[in-house]
This record gives structure tokens, sequence and C-alpha cells, in this order.
């Protein structure tokens, strides 16, 4: 039977009944007696007492002997000690040091003891309290008076004379003994009176009197009865440092993780202490525990250098933390990473977090110190940061010896892989964090976030260079916070290479419409262009490795919505501007595009990056490809260069400063200063990259871009609005309007016609790259797409054009009807007025003249490549702008409404309109701004765009580069052209008759620039007829006499006009062709 009953089975029922009556012994024999025989017997009974109690868990019998013997020791209270206190105190140590493993929470009186017991240790050395030294400026606080600090002293040295503080040690050190969960009891109960100490009220339990009880004291400290004003104190979190020294490498590390849960939460509590010194300490304290730390490498698959630099995040996060805290969370991440970043692991992701915090401190200082530290992580740890190899811990791509061929990763290697890119995600979005994206109070200096844009395109040069790897699993799209971040519409594996880019290429793409103003020195945007910038480079240089599904993503997700959200979040005055002639511009301080930039290997880089890396600041690492072009780029915006980045290195000479930068009047405005460059994108793009992806660049990729030029060009045509072309407020009074959800100004519209030019330009340019069918491939989807831009944009006109005229008789209908009687004056007006739409019509008009002018610039090197298909679309397209443009420039209440328009502009006052009226002269000049100025140059460059078209077909021998069999292009060309240029003829000679006498001779001075200046058909359609001169003067021979007879009779004529150039023109093809037909040579001549 004694066999199956354990000892203390049979005990704990015992003394479960005894233990009441047996502390109530001993308590009173240990207050009231002297004699030492009896002390020591009494003190035996609490010793055997507390561990029965702790060893049978009986802990309410534990805690009432161990807080009874606390008292005995009078710590917590200002009385003279005797021996047998003294002897209580060393009862107690000998407890915690032997029974320690089962106290739980009756650690805590006997810790608060060992707190009072250094404090008396301080008297008895004749040194201050610490509670002075930690309460700079406040020593009042901690004065008692002289009787109790006399008696403090007394008591200290009679502890010191008989309790060694090697015992005191003892207890801390013999925490290695503790079992998982006693020394996880332990910690819990050390923090616990930590938190006590640095609150001011460390007697509480063995006093029996806490400060809870007490009265507030000066400053709001607590004043507990009899003991004075007590500050805070860090003998326990001295000692907690000392604990977790001597348990951080004997203990296993899933238990030490247990340990270091609560410690870490209360080192970061007490590193936002308002007390400056308690704070320092508590961070000091981290610091150093952190260096131990990490000298021991950190297994793969554990998260230990995550969990135990936490505090270190707290500390950051905590809105309540004091600015020199933080600037010392952050230079003890900087030490710990120039010391230890060999063998950081997942402590990264704090320090990238920590980093990423610094960018939104309202402090300059620390976001500029977190910048800092980034910057020397790429420049002197870039090695450790895309580890892939070198340990046993690290991946390392197992290979076939035989075949040379990766073998299948094991799942310790794709945890590491994928660890390995998450952690890179996160280097990437703390420099990211560094990009002013939006308004803010303390917004970043603008340095700080150029320079975060160039450490993007170094991230991007590792990835090219495959020093970091895509996760191999666990991709997803819907949590930009997530791992494995990536586009959908992908394979599994295009995905998941798109898991390491998205971070970096969204960052990008919210630098490119950041709504924060980042001017500087009169140039302005600064930040979204230099966004722009390094996300061209970085596609320039390394758009050889994304797919053509990659591609759309990046397009779709990317580049496109960046560029629309800037545009639609402009509200300068530039969305205003509108300009008098769409052949005059009022806008020609908006920026242009970037020139392609030059090749790796071009000397002009080489020189850049020598002098760069010869700077004391810049780092000894070469630069990448793309890093390179970033700072050349930027080192080019930032001195007013002219964009030659083969020059870059002449702006690194010491007479840079000297160089002047041109200041721009909107500066703030993204469309003048970030659109050109942001849409341009899209041209290089195509040449760079897409033309070498073949059809299914043209098939995938093309769509998406033409759809965006598309819309900056006509319009998002996406629903119907109304607008109200009757007064009434009725379903039938109401005409419905092709409006668009977002309308671009003339200045959006501008820019996205040069960028179709541009295209056509990057396409052409590939002749010597692509094969023929590839590049009329290229073509004919192109020309089929501007047709339809052209068709597109003149519906939207016309149908404008309707609205306007009808919203204006509806006008003049509402004002007569308040005239008569009919209606009430207070009725609510239009939505949109006829004054309303003018401004979209003539942005339409504008379009339709830019995309006809610029395909007059290009279309020498396109003809050679057009087929019979494209050429009938282009010509059809080209033909109904002319002809919409001669119905509008006819339409006398469209006219009307123009000069409205234009009365509305100089205001309706009598000195507005005679300065108006004075504009209008018998040179023409009053004709800017009226619908004929708009409509006559739109039907000029339509026809302007024919006329050469069509010449080169009919005229030119294109060789080799067109089969002959293909089409009679001749055949196509010639009715069409030759009926053009009779018709323009014609009416050129007539309104030179009749409105010519009324033309400035200055005006005539230039030909081709004379249309933007006079609203007359002769004025505006100079420019043309010296075209079709210049065609009819380079017919063969046999062609010209075919037409002879309808050509000469308008050659005779045009000898009387006033235009110099034309009469010149004239002249020469009467030498050269009118003159072999009547026997005379132009050699003769």
């Amino acid at each position: 039977l004694t066999d199956s009953v354990s000892p203390a089975d049979v005990v704990k029922p015992m003394f479960d009944v005894t233990w009441g009556p047996l502390i109530g012994t001993l308590s009173q024999v240990l207050e009231s007696s002297t004699n030492e025989t009896s002390i020591a017997l009494c003190l035996s009974g609490f010793v055997y007492s507390i561990r029965l109690a702790s060893h049978s868990g009986m802990s309410l019998a534990r805690n009432t002997f161990v807080n009874s013997l606390a008292k005995f020791t009078t710590l917590g209270s200002i009385k003279e000690m005797k021996s047998k206190n003294i002897e209580c105190i060393r009862t107690l140590l000998s407890i915690a040091i032997i029974d320690g493993e089962y106290l739980g929470d009756s650690w805590s009186p006997i810790l608060q003891c060992i707190s009072q017991l250094g404090r008396l240790h301080l008297f008895a050395s004749g040194l201050d309290s610490e509670d002075q030294f930690l309460q700079v400026g406040s020593p009042q606080l901690t004065k008692i008076s002289e009787a109790a600090r006399e008696m403090e002293e007394n008591n200290g040295k009679a502890v010191l004379a008989a309790v060694n503080e090697v015992l005191i040690d003892k207890v801390f050190s013999s925490s290695v003994t503790l079992s998982a969960r006693g020394i996880v009891n332990f910690i819990d109960q050390l923090v616990a009176v930590s938190e006590a100490e640095i609150s001011g009220d460390t007697k509480r339990g063995i006093s029996g009197v806490s400060a809870s009880g007490g009265t507030k004291g000066m400053q709001g400290k607590i004043t507990t009865s009899g003991h004075g004003i007590e500050g805070p104190r860090i003998f326990s979190l001295q000692r907690l440092v000392e604990v977790a020294d001597y348990n951080m490498d004997i203990r296993p590390r899933l238990t030490w993780s247990q340990i270091w849960e609560n410690m870490g939460n209360h080192f970061a509590k007490v590193g936002c202490n308002e007390n400056a010194m308690v704070s320092m300490f508590a961070i000091d304290a981290l610091r150093q525990l952190s260096f131990k730390f990490l000298e021991k490498p950190e297994l793969t698959d554990f998260n230990f250098q995550r969990l135990f630099l936490k505090p270190f995040l707290l500390i950051m996060e905590n809105p309540g933390s004091r600015e020199d805290i933080r600037e010392l969370v952050l230079r003890c991440v900087d030490n710990i990473i120039r010391s230890l970043a060999h063998n950081l692991r997942s402590g990264w992701k704090i320090f990238f977090s920590i980093l990423t915090l610094s960018a939104s401190d309202p402090s300059a200082k620390i976001k500029t110190l977190g910048l800092a530290i980034l910057q020397r992580l790429l420049d002197e740890h870039l090695d450790e940061l895309c580890r892939l190899s070198g340990n046993v811990e690290d991946v390392d791509l197992p290979k076939d010896l035989d075949t040379d061929q990766e073998q299948p990763l094991s799942s310790l290697q794709k945890r590491q892989r994928n660890a390995n890119a998450d952690d890179f995600v996160g280097l990437c979005k703390a420099s990211l964090s560094f990009v002013q994206t939006e308004k803010a109070e303390n917004p970043l200096p603008i340095g700080l976030s150029m320079r975060a844009l160039c450490h993007t395109a170094c991230y991007a040069d590792i990835i090219a260079e495959k020093r970091v790897l895509p996760p191999v699993s666990g991709f997803q799209s819907t949590d930009p916070s997530l791992s494995g971040y990536t586009y959908t519409g992908l394979s599994d594996d295009e995905a998941l290479e798109m898991a390491i880019w998205r971070p970096l290429l969204d960052g990008l793409a919210a630098g490119i419409c950041s709504s924060a103003p980042s001017s500087s020195g009169g140039v302005g945007c600064l930040v979204q262009r230099g966004s722009v910038m390094a996300l061209r480079a970085i596609l320039l240089r390394h758009g050889r490795l994304f797919s053509v599904p990659q591609w759309a993503a990046i397009l779709s997700y990317v580049i496109l919505p960046a560029i629309q959200i800037g545009a639609e979040n402009d509200c300068s005055p530039v969305n205003k501007i509108s300009s008098e002639s769409p052949s005059v511009s009022s806008l020609d301080f908006i920026g242009e595009p970037l020139s392609l930039p030059p090749l790796c290997d071009d000397e002009g880089l080489k020189k850049f990056s020598a002098m760069a890396q010869s700077d004391e600041s810049s780092p000894s690492r070469p630069l990448g490809t793309a890093e390179l072009l970033v700072e050349a780029s930027f080192a080019d915006l930032r001195h007013g260069g002219d964009g030659n980045l083969s020059k870059a290195y002449r702006l690194k000479k010491k007479d840079v400063e000297k160089r002047m930068v041109h200041l721009q009047p909107f500066p703030d405005s993204w469309i003048a200063t970030t659109a050109p460059i942001a849409l341009g994108i899209l041209s290089d793009l195509v040449h760079v990259n897409f033309l070498l992806l073949g059809d299914r660049a043209i098939d995938v990729l093309w769509p998406i871009i033409s759809k965006q030029l598309s819309r900056w060009t006509v319009g998002s045509l996406l629903h119907q609005s109304q607008v109200d072309v009757s007064g009434s407020d009725h379903e039938n009074g109401k005409k419905s309007l092709t409006n668009v959800e977002w309308q671009p100004c003339e200045a959006i519209v501008r820019i996205a016609c040069k960028e179709w030019c541009r295209v056509y330009q990057s396409v052409l340019s590939g002749t010597a790259i692509l094969d023929k069918t590839l590049l009329r491939s290229w073509l004919k989807t192109l020309n089929k797409d501007l047709s339809d831009i052209i068709n597109q944009n003149i519906h939207v006109e016309e149908k404008l054009r309707n609205d306007i005229v009808e919203s204006k008789l509806a006008s003049i209908e509402r004002q007569n009807a308040v005239r008569r009687g009919n209606m009430e004056n207070d009725e609510p007006l239009p939505r949109m007025t006829h004054l309303d739409l003018l401004p979209k019509l003539k942005s339409r008009c504008i379009a339709a003249h830019c995309l006809q002018q610029y395909i007059s610039s290009f279309v020498n090197e396109l003809a050679p490549y057009i087929d019979e298909d494209a050429t009938s679309h282009l010509v059809d397209a080209l033909c109904t702008s002319k002809l919409a443009s001669r119905d509008a420039r006819q339409d006398e209440d469209l006219a009307h409404a123009f000069q409205e328009a234009f009365f509305e502009q100089w205001g309706d006052g009598v000195e507005e309109v005679e300065a108006a009226l004075r504009g209008v002269s018998a040179s023409g000049t009053g004709h800017r701004g009226s619908s004929q100025m708009f409509f006559l140059t739109q039907e000029a460059s339509a026809t302007k765009a024919t006329v050469i078209l069509l010449s080169l077909l009919y005229c030119q021998n294109h060789g080799e580069d067109i089969d002959p069999d293909s089409w009679d292009a001749e055949s196509y060309a010639e009715p069409v052209l030759m009926r053009s240029i009779m018709d323009v003829l014609t009416e050129f000679l007539a309104s030179e008759v009749k409105d010519g006498v009324f033309v400035d001779p200055n005006v005539w001075r230039s030909a081709s620039e004379s249309g933007g200046q006079v609203a007359f058909y002769c004025t505006s359609f100079a420019g043309v007829v010296v075209h079709i001169l210049e065609a009819i003067h380079g017919l063969e021979r046999e062609k010209f006499e075919r037409h002879k007879e309808s050509l000469f009779p308008m050659l005779c004529s045009l000898v009387c006009v006033q235009s110099d150039e034309i009469r010149q023109w004239v002249s020469s093809i009467f030498t050269k062709q009118i003159g072999p037909l009547i026997g005379v040579m132009e050699e003769s001549q």
C-alpha cells in the first residue's frame, strides 16, 4: 500500500488542515521573541512550510507564508532592522535559490525584497540612491528626512555586513537551473517588479501599504505613507538584462521565445517611458542583448530573430515615443547591421519595418537617418541582402552532375527561397516608403525621395542579375500586405516571377501619380518625373526579362493607371488653357518626351559612372545598368541638362552650379511637366522591347497602348450625358450628347498626338531589325487604329457641333420666352450650355489637326510599306475630317457661338468690347479664336496629309521596298490626288482674289505659317498649295503631260498671287515641266 501512495498525497491533506494555525503560531513567535533559538526554529518552520506548499501545489499557502516572511524583513518600511529581520532576509534568499522552481507567483515579494536590498546596499556604500540620477532636474523628489536617511544608511550597513551580495547575485544566476515553466514564472514576476520600480511603487506587497493608497506629491509622483516620494528605479531592469544574458544561450530557442515575449514587451514599454534616462537604458540594454543574441546564426525555418528584435519596432510604432528615443533605435539598428549583417535572417523584416516607419516620422532628422541606413545597406551589405548560397542554411540549387540540370528543390529550400523573396520585397517597400506619394503635414525632403528612387533601380538590377530569386509557391493577387502579391492573368511561373517585381513597379507607379507638391528652385514635379525616369530606366534596361503576358500586366496595372490618375488629378490652370488656333499653340511651355537613352556600353555613361564612384560619398560597388541610367537622368534633371545622357558626365564637374535651370511657368502642373515623359514611355517600350516580341506584341500589347492613346486623344466614351436644348425639364426636351467620362484638355490632346507620331517613328526606325512581314504587320495595325481614331474624333466633333448649335438656339428661345412672359426668369439653367461645350469642340478640332499634321511628318517613311487597305482607310478618314471641317466652317450658327465665346472671354463691359473690336482689323487678325480659324486649319492639315501621301504613292519610285505585284499604288493615287489638287487650287485662287486684298503683306512671308495668323482659305491653304506645287514639280514628264490641260491654267493663275514662295515654285515648274513642252530646255535657261 505504501508503495502505491505518493508521500505528497499523504502530506498535502494534513498540511492543508494545519497550515493556517501553523503560520499564526510561527508569525506570533517570530514577532515577539528575541531568543535566537526560537527565531531559528520559526524560520525553519517557514522554510519547510513554504517547501511543502510549493511541492504540493498549494499556491494559497505558499503565497501566504512567503508574504508573511517578506514582511518580517521590514524592507518595506523605514525602521531599525534587528538581527531577526536580517535572518529573515537570509532565509528568504535561501528559499529563492533552493526552491525557486516551485515558487510561481510567490517570486513577487521575494524580488521586491531583493529590490530593496539593492537600494540599501547603495546607502551602505555611501552612494546616493539611483533615484536622483534618474530624475535629472527634479532632485527634490527624492529628498527624505535626515533621520530617515540615517536609519536607511545604518540598516544598509547592517545588511551589507550580514548578507553577502554574492547571495543576491546567485538568486538570478541560478535561474539557469529553472525549468521552462519555472523560468517563465520567474521572468513574469521580475518584469512586474521592474514595472513597479519604474512607476515608483517598489514596496507594494512587502510593506502592507501600496503607492496606490498614498497621496500624489509634486509633479504627480506617488507619496507612500511613511516612505517619502519615490522616483523610478532600474535595479530590477538591470537584473532582467542579466537574467536574459544568463539564459540566452543555454535555453532552447522555443523556450527562449516564450521567455522573451513578456521580457521584450517590457523593454518596449520602458523604452517609451517619459523619463529619458530610463528609456535610454532600456534601449541600450536591448542593443547589448541583441548583439549577443545575433552572434548565433539563426536556423532555417525559424523566426527567433524577428521575435527578439520586435521591441525596437514597438518603440518606433508607439506614438508617444520621443524623437531622441526613435533616433537611438535607428542608431542601434545601424550598429547591428554594420556588425552582424552576415548573421541576420528573419531579423531583416523587423529592420525593414523600422526603416519604413522612419519615412513617416514627423522629424526630418529621423527621415534622413532612416534613408542613410538604407543607403549604407546597399553600399556595404548588398551581398548579405542577396544571399542565395554560401552556407548550409542558405539555398543552393542542386544540380545533377551528369546532366548539369537543376534538380527539384527540397521543402526546406523552397521555404528559404520564399523567405528570401519576402525579405527582398520588404527592402523594396522600405525604400519606396521614402517616396512622397501624398500630401503630408511633414513632407519628406525632395532629396530623400529622389535618392530612394535610385534605390529602386538598384533593386531592379539585383533581380535582373538573379541575385534574388522569385518565390517558388504561395502567390496571390488580393492583399498587397501579404507575401507573394502578384498580377492576375499569368501562368504560375510568370505570376511567381512578378511577385518580386510588383511591389517595385507599384511603388514607382504611386510616385508617378503622387499628389504631393515637389518643386525646388522653380523646377516642379521632381518626384513625379523622377518616378517616371526610374520606371522607364528599369523597363528599358531589363524589359527583355518579361513575357508578353507580363508586359500586358505591367501596362494594365502599372503604367497606364498611373499616368491616367496623374492626368485626372491635375487641377492646375493648364487644364483651362485654350489656344486661339490649332496651329498656334498657347502651350509651348509643356515639356518634351525624353530621347532614347544611350546603350549600356556608351562611353559617356562609363565616364559618368567613373566620376560618380570617385566621390567620397559614393559607394565603391559598381552601378548596375538601370541604376546608372537613373543616376545620369537625375543629374541631367537636377542641373538643367539637354537630355543627352551621353554627356551627363559633364554635369558632375565643379562648374555645374553655374548652369542655368529654365524655370517653368506651372511647376506644380503634372500635365505640363510629367505627362510628356510619362506617356513617352509607351513609344520607348515599343522601340526597345515590343518590336522584338513578334506578332503577339501586336495582338496583345498594342491594343492596350492604343486604347490609352485613344483616351488621351478623344476621351473615354463610357456613358451618355444630357444637354438641355429646350429649357424644359421634360425628357423630350433633352438631347443626348456623346459626352465622355473624362475629357482630355488641350494640353493632353497635344501630348497624345505627339505620342502617336513617336510610335510611328519607333516602328519605322525598326526597319533594320524587323523582317518586312512583321514591319508591315505593325504598320497595318497602326494605320487602322489611327484611321479609327480620326473617324472617332470626327464623330464626336460633329456631335458636339450639332449640340452647340441646338443649345445656342435653345438659349435664344429661352430668352425670348422670358421676354414674352412664358417662362419665369428663375427657371434652372441647363447643366451644360453651348459655351461649356465649345472648349471640348476646340479640343476635338486640335486633335484632328495635330494627328493630320504628324501624319505629314512621317508619311515619307511610311509610304513604301503601306498597302491598299491601309491607304484606303487612312485617306477615307482624312477626307471625312476634311468634309466635316468644311461643313463646320460654313456653319453660321456655330460661328456666332464662337464669337459669343470670344466676347465672353473679353468680358461684357463697354471697354472690353471696344478692345475686342479693335482687334478686328482689315488684315484678318480678328479671326483669331473664330470657328473659321479652327476648322480651316483642320481642313488644311487633312488636305495636306492626303496630298503628301498620295503624291508619294503616285510619284516616287520605291525600288525594292515594294512588291510591284502587290497593288497598283499609282492607279489608286492618281485620280484622288488630281481631284484634290484641282479642288484646292480652284478654291485657293478664288479666295486669293476675294480675300487677298485684306491680308497684310507680312503674312505671306512664309506660306507654311500663314494659316495660323489669318482665317482665310488662301492663307490657311497656302502651305498646302506649296506641297501641291512641290508634287507637281516632282512629276515625271509623262505624268505631267497627261494632266497638263488641267494643270496649266491653274499654274498660270498662280503667277499673280501675293505669296513669293508660291510664285517661286510656279516659276520652277514652268522651267522644269512647261519649258520642255514648248521647246525651251532647262539647261538653256
